[in-house]
């Protein structure tokens, strides 16, 4: 059950984020060159001389640039994103920890501290360069802890807190 809110809760952090940072814009098309009419001569002397509209430049390097950098930070917003997921699933996975340590399930308190570190892993791999650290710290703090669960369990649930209140420290910076 758990599992299913964080997912169902995901897909709309997701949208969210997507309805906001990817708001449609008004695009104006480019301005379509009218062909030029002839004008019959008058019986003036002198015709008169058809105004020529300006042409449209070509697009300039600066702006495929912009455009380069503009995809170039949507792609590392777009990973952002999937670390702050991915951080959000192992806090909600040491709440299941807890859950199992309260009701003294040793077992299954294992198998969910192996999947708060597995999504600790692929946040390192979405993260940035200057969340790895602490991401990394998370993880060996984890294989810590879970090396120690069957000898000494009874600090394990204030590790635990510990650690899930520096992940959403980490999520709100």
């Amino acid at each position: 059950m758990p599992f299913v809110v964080t997912a169902i809760a995901a897909v709309f952090v997701s949208l969210a984020f997507q309805a906001w940072f990817f708001s449609p814009t008004s695009v104006t098309p480019p301005s379509v060159a009218q062909p030029a009419t002839e004008v019959q001569p008058t019986p003036v002397t002198t015709p008169l001389p058809t105004p020529v509209p300006p042409a449209t430049p070509p697009p300039t390097m600066v702006d495929e640039s912009a455009l380069r950098l503009d995809i170039l930070d949507l792609q590392a917003e777009q990973r952002r994103l999937w670390s702050v997921i991915y951080l959000l699933r192992a806090v909600a996975q040491i709440d299941d920890v807890l859950a199992a340590l309260q009701a003294n399930d040793l077992d299954e308190a294992d198998r969910t501290l192996m999947l708060v570190y597995r999504s600790l892993d692929r946040a390192y791999a979405f993260s940035a360069e200057q969340d790895k650290g602490p991401i990394d710290s998370f993880r060996l703090q984890i294989s810590q802890l879970r090396d120690e669960l069957r000898l000494r369990p009874e600090g394990s649930d204030r590790r635990l807190r510990q650690i899930r209140r520096l992940i959403l420290s980490l999520v709100e910076a």
